[in-house]
């Protein structure tokens, strides 16, 4: 009776961890939770599902009554005063932007609920056998990135309102209000994505922290061999991250077991991304060519502004606020990239501390063979993230770059 009490115990003890585990992960969203709910954008835990598609539905209704009503506007009372290359890109991407939010829409409800719950469950079972402690990392990194692009959103949606609007009044100046609030939509998309990837980020980086801790445990093949992850740590470790899971598994000894837990946690963390992939997939390949659009649109506007070709009322001012919409239109892409390449260092950075280990310190057989599976695991089962036509990378954003370049020639080449 003792030890089934014991036992009974143990199995309470777990379950209130895995519960804890949830809680944290699930805090990790909550910044962004009440303005992905405006828009309908939030994966919901808890909501009958009947309720959460009658909202979607309203949201895209409204939406549409709102772009349709504004294109009507700008077609009868405004586009007679643009060159043809401005007015029909604006059309486009009105009708473009639409289209995607209802897209992001149907990709919410698809994956959302049940789906998202058993997501966020292994997440609480992976830091279970990790004994993660990097929630505060994840949600202080994500609460920078949103109020650094949200003050980007508003300082040039508010400077180019006020700039059209005094060369051609408020009311046709608010027809195209509906741009600034897709823009933000978009926005929203890229932060919702980026928080998941500060998920996976976080957990590799704990698996590597695991390693290196254990690193000073083991003895030196050759003892005059000066040890760099130990002394010249700097490519291996980020100081402004520790936690007090890093200290807490300093020069801890792994065995051919826990490297084997380890491998299994990084499995567990493929099937995740490979949600992500899914869930974000062309959510991401539609918005990350409706910033393209929104790119060139505004470079040619800009430029025409400056030479002459479309009026733009007394002043040059709102070519100055078109280049700052392309700019934060470029932030906005490259955030998102470089996130993705942090988690892609999180991983490389594993492999790395493997090397130093099977080639710079004494291990048995076993636990050589188990670390030497896990880097063939990593190596093989490569951890991106991407839209199935492309890997988000900085050589995609170099081709983002010359496509821009391009078409903005293009566009460019008749200036009459």
């Amino acid at each position: 009776m003792h030890s089934v009490g014991l036992i009974y115990l143990n199995m309470q003890s777990m379950d209130m961890k895995y519960k804890k585990y949830i809680y944290k992960t699930v805090d990790t969203f909550s910044p962004l939770y009440w303005q992905l709910n405006i828009f309908s954008l939030q994966c919901q835990l808890n909501v009958n599902i009947y309720f959460q598609l009658l909202r979607m539905a309203l949201a895209a209704i409204i939406s549409c009554l709102i772009t349709s009503f504004s294109l009507y506007y700008k077609i009868v009372n405004i586009y007679h005063h643009l060159l043809a290359s401005i007015k029909y890109t604006d059309i486009v991407q009105a009708i473009y932007d639409y289209l995607q939010y209802v897209f992001d829409l149907f990709c919410v409800f698809k994956y959302g609920s049940d789906i998202f719950r058993e997501y966020i469950n292994q997440y609480a079972y992976i830091d279970c056998l990790l004994d993660m402690d990097y929630y505060r990392y994840i949600r202080r990194n994500l609460m920078k990135v949103m109020f650094f692009l949200y003050c980007m959103w508003f300082c040039s949606s508010v400077f180019d309102f006020v700039t059209w609007d005094i060369g051609f009044g408020f009311v046709s100046t608010s027809a195209f209000v509906m741009g600034y609030v897709y823009t933000l939509i978009k926005i929203l998309s890229n932060l919702d994505l980026t928080a998941h990837v500060m998920q996976i980020e976080a957990r590799l980086r704990v698996i590597g922290d695991t390693i290196q801790n254990s690193y000073q445990s083991f003895d030196n093949i050759c003892p005059k061999f000066e040890d760099t992850i130990g002394k010249k740590n700097w490519f291996y470790n980020d100081c402004r991250t520790s936690t007090k899971t890093t200290d807490v598994r300093r020069n801890t000894c792994l065995c051919s077991n826990d490297v084997k837990w380890l491998s299994r946690c990084y499995v567990l963390l493929t099937e995740q991304v490979t949600f992500i992939n899914n869930m974000f997939g062309r959510r991401i390949l539609l918005n990350s060519l409706s910033f393209l659009l929104d790119l060139v649109r505004y470079i040619n506007l800009s430029v025409r502004i400056l030479i002459g070709t479309q009026y733009s009322g007394s002043s040059k001012q709102p070519a100055t606020s078109t280049v700052f919409k392309a700019v934060n239109c470029a932030i906005v892409i490259f955030s998102l990239v470089s996130h993705c390449e942090r988690t892609y260092r999180q991983r490389d950075r594993i492999i790395k501390l493997i090397d130093h280990l099977t080639l710079f310190k004494k291990l048995d057989d076993q636990l050589l063979s188990s670390f030497m599976d896990m880097r063939n695991l990593i190596v093989s089962r490569s951890i991106t993230f991407h839209t199935d036509f492309y890997t988000l990378n900085y050589s995609w954003l170099v081709s983002i770059a010359s496509v821009v370049v391009t078409y903005s020639i293009i566009l460019l080449q008749n200036f009459n």
